[in-house]
Formats: structure tokens, C-alpha cells, sequence
């Protein structure tokens, strides 16, 4: 395993990066203005389940990524209840919600 982060910039946003090299597979994670995204590894409906909600996590996911910057520009496919709520919304793009959380 081999784990490596890092940041990911562009003209409006900032965001912190992770990449968890695992067997077959490889983890993303990108972190910034209180939410996170993922790709497909992870299951975003733990954080909408009634202990979870109270925490009020912010997170949505793509799928079918293999870099960091593919994630940025895919297409959100599951997200948190709390991310809805704040207007964040499936088929936005991933760096679409975090602009929405940039500007909160």
C-alpha cells in the first residue's frame, strides 16, 4: 500500500488530495470547504443513516475514476442527505459541488 497526498488547485478552488494505492484498485479522496468526494471504493449511504445524520457530513462520489483529476471533473452519483440539502445535486459535476461549498 502506498499512500500519497497532496493539493488540487484551478483558479477558484483549493482542495486537499489523497491517493491510497491498494491492491487492483486505488483510493481518492478529495477534501475542501467541509465535504469531501470519493470515488466509487467508498459507500456514501453510511452517512445518511440515522446515527450519521446528526454529523451532517458533507459527501458525494463518482464512479469510474482513476486519477484525482478525473474525479474533479466527474459527474456526482451518490451523495450525503446534508450535501443535498445544501443544493449540491446528482449529475453536477465534483468540482461543481465544491464551488457551491466554496461560496457557504
Amino acid at each position: 500500500m502506498r499512500i500519497k497526498e497532496g493539493v488540487l488547485k484551478d483558479d477558484v478552488l483549493t482542495l486537499e488530495s489523497l491517493e491510497v494505492e491498494l491492491d487492483h484498485t486505488t483510493l481518492l479522496i478529495l477534501s475542501g470547504y467541509g465535504g469531501f468526494a470519493m470515488c466509487g471504493a467508498l459507500d456514501v449511504g453510511i452517512y445518511n443513516t440515522e446515527k450519521m445524520k446528526e454529523r451532517k457530513v458533507i459527501c458525494f462520489k463518482a464512479v469510474g475514476v482513476k486519477t484525482l483529476e478525473q474525479l474533479y471533473e466527474a459527474p456526482i452519483v451518490d451523495l450525503s442527505d446534508y450535501a443535498r440539502s445544501l443544493n449540491i445535486a446528482e449529475g453536477m459535476k465534483v468540482k461543481d459541488g465544491f464551488k457551491i461549498l466554496a461560496e457557504k
